[in-house]
């Protein structure tokens, strides 16, 4: 029998027979992978109910040949990451972006380390008294996730006749193409200034509402239209 052994996170559960649950993680040396974790819910106490918590760091074996692999030995490596509120629904879209957006099984290390500092950047900002500022975290990640599944628009040239992309001008959007030149007076028209501060990561009050818009749109040939439980969850509060 393969036995495999990880460090995740723990980004969705769901039952599995009479006291079992199938459990996915986000992984440093596989990406996404599913295991049975059995006795995990159910009557009566169990080391696992505690663990297979959302945002549980663990290390653990995973055995078996098929896809379905069987949770072996596990443990966690920390306690999950202190977030509540808006910040509590933000990881949830995180781990709702990983369910629909990864394939199965492929290593994406960049984008672990990104989902390891975003969750670490939304504990301190759920310390924050006043309103906490996801949008930068969230961001972010958004754009790694599209780096690594090779989605990610080049913010430096247009994709139609390669000029670089000029602050004074202005560019339209074409999903799964990128940037093309128009008129400032066109309807969804972004000013190359925008674009530019995106690719420095500098979202200032208007480059931060084009990048929310692209992600949104580059990310939609990924996960599709169904809506995201995480953004309903989220409505009430703030918009992700």
């Amino acid at each position: 029998m393969a036995k495999l052994q990880a460090t995740g996170y723990v980004i969705h559960r769901r039952p599995y027979r009479e006291t079992s649950v199938i459990v996915d993680f986000f992984t440093r040396q596989y990406g996404r992978i599913s295991a049975v974790a059995k006795g995990a819910r159910g009557a009566g106490k169990s080391d696992r109910k505690s663990l297979m918590q959302p945002l549980q760091l663990l290390s653990f074996e995973l055995n078996g040949r098929s896809q379905l692999k069987n949770l072996g030995l596990a443990e966690a490596v920390r306690n999950p990451w202190p977030v509540h509120g808006v910040c509590l629904y933000s990881a949830f879209y995180l781990n709702e972006l990983l369910i629909r957006a990864l394939p199965e099984t492929e290593p994406m290390s960049l984008l672990f380390e990104r989902y390891h500092s975003s969750l670490e950047a939304l504990a301190i900002e759920s310390s924050n008294v006043e309103r906490p500022d996801v949008e930068p975290i969230l961001r972010n990640f958004e754009l790694v996730l599209l780096q690594e599944l090779g989605y990610l628009p080049d913010f430096g040239f247009t994709a139609d006749t390669a000029e670089p992309i000029a602050a004074e001008l202005s560019y339209t959007f074409i999903a799964e193409e990128g940037f093309m030149l128009c008129s400032p007076m066109q309807s969804f028209a972004i000013k190359g200034a925008d674009l530019i501060s995106i690719a420095q990561r500098d979202f200032h009050s208007s480059a931060r509402k084009v990048a929310k818009s692209l992600c949104r749109q580059a990310l939609l040939p990924i996960i599709g239209d169904k809506p995201l439980k995480s953004r309903e969850l989220f409505l009430m509060q703030a918009s992700i």
